[in-house]
């Protein structure tokens, strides 16, 4: 599989307005809700033929993850260029992703492609290791479940540095600032170094519809 190209909304433009989600009977529903929601997301950015059917085996060769994370890079850096004052509160990754666009599924650059992402969500992105997925979790569907809790705190992630962001992530913040206006809570503030709040207001996507994943 080659490596997309960008065809849909760059990152870094609005997406579509938040639509309302509808509850689900089971976390296995549910599973399948916030893979169509990623899909959605991934084939509005970059034009890609994915839904929540094939999901699993676009992103399998390791390529779309890492044209995504330099993708997440770059809005970064310009992040950084643009407002350099805010950017110093929020880590920023400083790297991006090498990646070899021609893997196939199953094989070992495919395989290397999926680790150095997960690598780079860790080094640059510091996602907590609860968050976190392993190379078997998406080349052999060992733990689909975190595969998509990663790319959802990504998206929560990136939406900092102006990449669009899955629509539970945006129904999550827009929870979060409702929350906060309701309980008459100040914004979260910088930490004495200047970094960004250790523990802010957050609400779990799985929150949205009252029960776990």
């Amino acid at each position: 599989m080659s490596q997309p190209e960008g065809r849909g909304r760059r990152p870094g433009t609005p997406g579509p307005p938040v639509r309302s989600i509808r509850p689900f009977k089971s976390s296995e529903q549910y599973l399948e809700a916030m893979k169509e929601d990623l899909a959605e997301w991934l084939r509005d950015l970059y034009g890609l033929d994915i839904d929540a059917a094939n999901f699993l085996q676009v992103l399998e060769t390791g390529a779309v993850l890492c044209q995504h994370a330099n993708a997440i890079t770059a809005a970064a850096l310009a992040f950084l260029a643009e407002a350099p004052a805010r950017a110093q509160r929020i880590p920023i990754p400083q790297a991006g992703v090498s990646c070899n666009g021609a893997a196939h599924p199953g094989t070992f650059q495919a395989r290397d492609n999926v680790s150095n992402f997960i690598q780079w969500c860790r080094k640059e992105m510091g996602i907590q290791e609860v968050l976190m997925f392993e190379t078997e979790d998406l080349v052999l569907r060992k733990n689909v479940k975190n595969v998509v809790l990663c790319l959802l705190e990504l998206g929560h992630r990136a939406w900092r540095f102006g990449v669009a962001a899955p629509t539970l992530v945006q129904l999550e913040e827009e929870i979060e600032q409702e929350l906060r206006q309701e309980l008459a809570l100040p914004l979260p503030q910088p930490g004495p170094d200047g970094s960004e709040p250790r523990e802010p207001l957050h609400v779990p996507c799985s929150v949205l519809h009252g029960q776990g994943v």
